[in-house]
């Protein structure tokens, strides 16, 4: 289990370097702590963090904010890992009235190879 131990302090730390970067202008995180989700292949180990804030500015806007900003993912390395925005809806056609945007860091880390959950 040390592996997985260590691999989750590593993307524990990745959610507190999120939490520690300031939100876009406009905008505060959601009161949702971050989620994260660990899969596999082969080895390969991807990894999905999930967190919300709640903003005034356009999704495009947020997005393009964090696609720009310097986090450091769990191997060290900065802006390895993809960036996805959304906004919920309420009814078709209308966003929902908190403003809130969802946000998805998608990437892979090493240090997998005795890591059960990337096999």
């Amino acid at each position: 289990m040390a592996p997985v131990w260590l691999n989750d302090y590593l993307l524990a730390r990745m959610v507190d370097r999120i939490q520690e970067y300031p939100p876009p202008p406009g905008a505060d995180f959601g009161y949702i702590d971050p989620q994260v989700k660990v899969t596999g292949d082969s080895g390969d180990c991807f990894y999905t963090i999930r967190f919300e804030v709640f903003t005034d500015r356009p999704v495009e806007e947020v997005l393009k904010y964090y696609r720009q900003a310097k986090i450091e993912d769990p191997d060290g390395d900065l802006d390895d890992f993809e960036i996805t925005a959304w906004t919920p809806f309420d009814e078709p056609g209308e966003t929902s009235a908190a403003n809130q945007v969802i946000i998805h860091l998608d990437g892979m880390y090493d240090r997998t190879w005795t890591d059960m959950r990337c096999w």
